[in-house]
């Protein structure tokens, strides 16, 4: 959340509270949301420069970045945070592509080409569609979720809802979660509540995740300043997986909990659960 934002969307505010019909209140409301939750870049960028290996797809008039897994491997679903764009996660997708996992890696509507303005129910309704459709787009049934910070809440809303249900994913991976955006806005920025505090439906992962058995690996920094540390503890001690990690690091923060001290217990567990 930017805090050069504060003037407009205090201004918003008093739109909200002001305007005389429903449907207006409802607009400004999600114009404010977009503005706080979703910093994308839109550049669009060919996958090719970050592996040759990555073709793009276009989805539901969203740009995907797409690898088929070697043969008995499963796919990675990966959900992005709300910064930056595809190819800036290319690092990531490296890593998975060359441990033979398939990748499906979702640009939101607003972010790296693909079309639209994003919201929560259109991100969330375009990430379920799409996870029901990976099997038959990469000839693997068995889907890991990753979710990275925004991501997270859509990736545990996946695996919660009737998506997850009909085909449970093999494994989550949740990156700096959140227990969910309302919380994080009371948490960074109290001033903003207004826009928020009535919303039921902004990703709570805290209440989700209390039906996802699915083996899930939480990473977070405990010097995280985007979203606190507390919110990852907490979605672990929530989780009811028989099979789950919390990959606590003492000196990391939200962007540089990828590292090597986290990937190598994360290949270990992938491993253990999916074969070398």
């Amino acid at each position: 959340m930017n805090k050069f934002l504060l003037p407009v969307l205090l201004a918003l505010t008093v739109l909200v509270t002001s305007a005389p019909q429903p449907a207006r209140a409802e607009s400004l409301a999600t114009t404010a949301e977009r503005k706080v939750f979703y910093q994308f870049s839109p550049k669009r960028v060919d996958p090719i420069r970050t592996d040759k290996r990555l073709s793009e797809v276009i989805y539901e008039g969203l740009v995907l970045w797409v690898a088929k897994p070697k043969k008995g491997k499963p796919t990675v679903m990966y959900l992005p945070g709300s910064g930056g764009n595809l190819h800036s996660r290319g690092h990531k997708f490296r890593w998975f592509l060359n441990r033979g996992y398939g990748l499906v890696a979702m640009a939101y509507p607003g972010m790296g080409g693909s079309k639209g303005q994003p919201s929560r129910q259109k991100i969330q309704n375009l990430a379920d569609k799409l996870y029901r459709d990976i099997p038959e787009m990469t000839g693997s049934k068995q889907i890991i979720l990753m979710g990275e910070s925004l991501g997270t809440g859509v990736a545990v809303a996946i695996a919660a809802g009737k998506p997850g249900h009909a085909n449970p994913p093999s494994a989550i991976i949740l990156q700096a979660p959140y227990t969910s955006l309302v919380d994080l806005t009371a948490a960074k920025n109290p001033t903003l509540l207004p826009f928020v505090a009535g919303r039921t439906d902004l990703w709570p992962s805290k209440r989700y995740i209390q039906n996802v058995k699915a083996p899930t690996f939480i990473m977070h920094g405990e010097r995280d300043n985007t979203v606190p540390f507390r919110m990852g503890k907490r979605l672990y001690e929530l989780s009811p997986a028989k099979n789950k990690v919390l990959a606590a690091r003492a000196k990391a923060g939200h962007t540089s909990i990828w590292q090597k001290n986290v990937r190598q217990p994360l290949r270990e567990w992938l491993e253990a659960i999916h074969g070398k």
